[in-house]
């Protein structure tokens, strides 16, 4: 089974997303990848983080798992310092043809109205947004 991590920041009511735009298709995903030879689930988070975002993370708490066929996901929050944005992670390398990936925070209010995955986090999201569970620091 796979196993892949990813990082949920929210700030002043907005998510941070990366920003997917490929063969004409926009949408948006929660910062995260595949675990490597070694890693913790929390050591993929603060890498994949870094690689994707260009920040540091801390503090981090599981916030949810999940398992989809042949993958078990685990979504970490937290805090983070560093320059959003600043990324250099193998998405970032043009050649490769596989869209563009632009870091970027959308405001949780308009979640319900864009694609965003995985779905199982935008869910989360959506249901702690309701019960006004989700953390805003």
């Amino acid at each position: 089974m796979t196993h892949r991590a990813g990082i949920i920041l929210i700030e002043n009511g907005n998510l941070a997303v990366i920003k997917r735009i490929r063969e004409g298709c926009i949408y948006y995903v929660i910062p995260g990848g595949g675990m490597e030879e070694g890693e913790t689930e929390m050591e993929t988070a603060v890498r994949e983080a870094e690689e994707e975002l260009g920040i540091n993370v801390s503090e981090l708490k599981l916030a949810l798992t999940f398992k989809q066929i042949n993958t078990h996901s685990y979504y970490f929050v937290g805090k983070y310092n560093g320059l959003f944005g600043s990324g250099k992670g193998e998405e970032y390398d043009f050649t490769r043809d596989r869209g563009h990936y632009i870091p970027c925070w959308i405001p949780l209010e308009k979640l319900s109205g864009e694609k965003l995955y995985p779905l199982e986090v935008k869910q989360f999201l959506l249901q702690q947004k309701a019960g006004d569970k989700v953390d805003d620091d």
